[in-house]
């Protein structure tokens, strides 16, 4: 038995979810299979006696133009972190905060003797110029390395080795950062503009609210796309026939159904830790020194529904993937310098591995990326940037090619 609509989706992430909402605007009748019992693809959670995890540390930054552009955001209940990153090296530290929301804290940074003045003020003078100018002014210099990049604004050694290159291992989920200047630029415009936060109810909020917001699509869970052809998709249920298909997976599941090339993935591992109610730091905490930890964040510092009453809930990442539980003790240890809190009251909630966390982007960034292969159209993340403005825009884009394919 088949059933016939003007476009299927095949995925139902953040991609798959921002194409059906333009699509069924455009009076189409759409219909998204997703092989999960849930929507969101690599943006889940779940709960654990009591806490609330995601799938592998991840925020959501409100400043993104696409994320806006959606709408979702009108009643959704985001907490924002407190935009401040504190570093710690051996018995010292430094805080750095946003002038414009913490001055007093920023105003004791200025003062600190592990950052030299003339470096202070090229921080001022890079994230001015990604925050202050427009996107098009950072995608029309010419592309290079993080490293390229930093040394070209004058940063000393010390300040890349020291504070850069940490925090960027955790952004970016390299540890030794080498990707594009650009992307890192467009990421410290999106910082400059909004404050990332969580859900009380986990990262898989978000996909759940854009699902919300769909009016006339359907929505097939645990229903996936085994063969997709131009104008039809074979799941293991039934064959659907179709006037054009979006497959808006992931690289490697998108590869399976249609080849194409193949794009790195990068993984990471968050062990998520339990510490009593009242040891919790608001800001983000990176030891400099301990690898391969990025960092350190109170989740519950903004969200404590997130953890049972008498616990607070930390998140420790790393890049990669560390399966065996050898660094479990040390993840614990990390947790206990940076919040000052014995080790003995310290718990491991759970540890989650992620091995396809992010596509990995090479330079230069390449925003024109062809979103069709033959006849099918294609979104995802991989297409623009690694990120959740990366994979809506790919999911708007790849409606826009329908709608030129159908002369809609």
């Amino acid at each position: 038995m088949s059933s016939t609509y003007d476009v299927i989706v095949v995925g139902a992430g953040l991609a798959g979810l921002r194409a059906a909402g333009v699509l069924e605007a455009r009076g189409l009748s759409v219909l998204v299979l997703e092989k999960r019992e849930s929507v969101g693809g690599r943006m889940s959670s779940h709960c654990v006696d009591g806490f609330v995890l995601d799938e592998g540390f991840q925020l959501i930054n409100p400043a993104y133009p696409e994320l806006i552009a959606t709408g979702v955001l009108d009643d959704f209940d985001l907490r924002s972190f407190e935009p401040s990153v504190r570093f710690v090296r051996s018995d010292s530290s430094i805080t750095l905060a946003d002038p414009r929301r913490l001055p007093q804290a920023a105003f004791a940074s200025l003062r600190s003797r592990d950052i030299s003045l003339a470096d202070k003020l090229r921080a001022v003078r890079l994230f001015a110029h990604c925050g202050l100018g427009s996107a098009q002014s950072i995608l029309s210099q010419r592309d290079t390395t993080i490293i390229g990049g930093l040394q070209r604004y004058g940063f000393s050694s010390a300040m890349i080795e020291r504070i850069w290159q940490p925090f960027l291992r955790g952004t970016l989920l390299e540890d030794d950062p080498d990707s594009s200047w650009r992307f890192t630029q467009l990421l410290l415009r999106s910082f400059f503009r909004g404050q990332p936060g969580t859900h009380p109810e986990g990262i898989a909020a978000l996909p759940r609210a854009m699902a919300a917001q769909l009016r006339t699509s359907l929505l097939h869970l645990g229903e996936g796309a085994i063969a997709v052809a131009p104008t039809k998709v074979r799941t293991s249920e039934r064959e659907y026939q179709d006037r054009v298909v979006i497959v808006a997976t992931d690289t490697t599941d998108a590869n399976a159904l249609i080849p194409g090339d193949d794009v790195p993935w990068l993984g990471q591992t968050t062990w998520w830790l339990a510490l009593p109610k009242g040891s919790g730091r608001r800001s983000l905490q990176i030891d400099v020194l301990d690898r391969p930890f990025t960092s350190a964040l109170d989740i519950t510092s903004v969200a404590p529904e997130r953890a049972p009453a008498n616990s607070i809930l930390v998140a420790v990442p790393a890049n990669g993937v560390h399966e065996s539980s050898e660094l479990d003790q040390r993840a614990i240890e990390y947790a206990a310098r940076l919040f000052a809190t014995p080790t003995t009251d310290i718990s491991l909630v759970e540890k989650t591995v992620v091995s396809r966390a992010l596509p990995k982007l090479g330079v230069p960034l390449v925003l024109s990326k062809s979103q069709r292969r033959g006849e099918v159209v294609m979104a995802g993340d991989y297409l623009q940037t690694p990120s959740i403005q990366g994979a809506l825009v790919s999911g708007r884009r790849a409606a826009q090619a329908v709608l030129t394919v159908l002369g809609a």
